[in-house]
């Protein structure tokens, strides 16, 4: 990324609940959640406060997304998952029919954008978790951005609004599975407990 790069701020990092700000401090996205709502929906606001995308989360199916004025299409039918071994991959189309890719879904990664026009080699737009720069004297706090080129800028609605989806999905997995985790270490504890209760002393 140069300097001609945008960043985008958000506050707080939380893809279904932010504010998301430009380098000069301006809003140029706001995203909430209803939970009100059975199910939730999201909404995402561009700088006038226009409706650009709503999604509707979905239990046992594919989430429901509505981009603009168009009908609600599946979220997969939009933001295409790919098959073994690039599961963690996502395609999609912009209204041109360009082809770009999201690669790092799984959980404990980023997610980092390129375009089909390269062959998927340089990366468009990446985004960046928070983090500590550790040049100064003391560690100044760097909140969460996406970072995106000039390439990237020239459709920010369909990167921001794809990004925020699959962010959400990719946290929504990594707690899943840390909750799995600590369930199946609990169960080996007690089991281990129950071992170790019925050891004979000698």
């Amino acid at each position: 990324m140069n300097s001609s790069s945008v960043v985008l701020t958000f506050t707080p990092n939380n893809p279904s609940g932010t504010t998301i700000t430009d380098e000069d401090g301006r809003v140029v996205y706001s995203v909430s959640t209803a939970h009100s709502e059975k199910p939730f929906v999201t909404s995402i606001r561009n700088a006038y406060g226009e409706t650009i995308a709503t999604n509707i989360w979905r239990r046992s199916l594919p989430d429901k997304v509505t981009l603009s004025n168009k009908s609600p299409i599946s979220v997969n039918d939009w933001l295409r998952k790919s098959i073994i071994p690039f599961v963690n991959d996502v395609s999609f189309k912009d209204d041109n029919g360009k082809q770009y890719k999201w690669k790092g879904l799984s959980p404990g990664t980023s997610l980092i954008l390129f375009s089909a026009e390269d062959g998927y080699k340089q990366p468009i737009a990446r985004f960046l978790k928070p983090s500590k720069d550790h040049t100064t004297n003391s560690p100044t706090p760097l909140p969460a951005q996406l970072v995106l080129n000039s390439r990237a800028a020239e459709m920010q609605d369909t990167v921001v609004v794809s990004f925020l989806l699959l962010e959400k999905t990719r946290r929504l997995r990594e707690m899943r599975e840390a909750r799995a985790e600590q369930s199946t270490n609990t169960r080996r504890e007690v089991r281990f407990q129950s071992w170790a209760g019925n050891v004979p002393t000698q």
